[in-house]
């Protein structure tokens, strides 16, 4: 189908989970707006956000605020279900 979506395709709406890094820290009262998504300031001065069990909507909620915050994204990792 080389790129060409077809109506028969289907993507599976799992959970799943998912690392974000941002640049800078996020002070703490931050971490309730992250609800669900563990909030720990990194040594190198970066925030890792990190929640195992999380769908689609649930991550581009994270990402929004993210945005929303002004911070920059420095990655998003998904981690497969199942993974420790």
């Amino acid at each position: 189908m080389d790129g060409i979506y077809h109506p028969d395709m289907t993507v599976k709406a799992g959970r799943s989970g998912y690392e974000i890094r941002v640049q800078d820290h996020l002070d703490c009262h931050w971490q309730a707006w992250f609800e669900g998504w563990t909030v720990t300031s990194l040594e190198n001065g970066e925030t890792l956000l990190a929640n195992r069990h999380v769908d689609q909507p649930g991550l581009h909620t994270a990402l929004n605020r993210i945005r929303d915050l002004n911070r920059v994204l420095v990655s998003v990792v998904r981690i497969p279900a199942g993974d420790p």
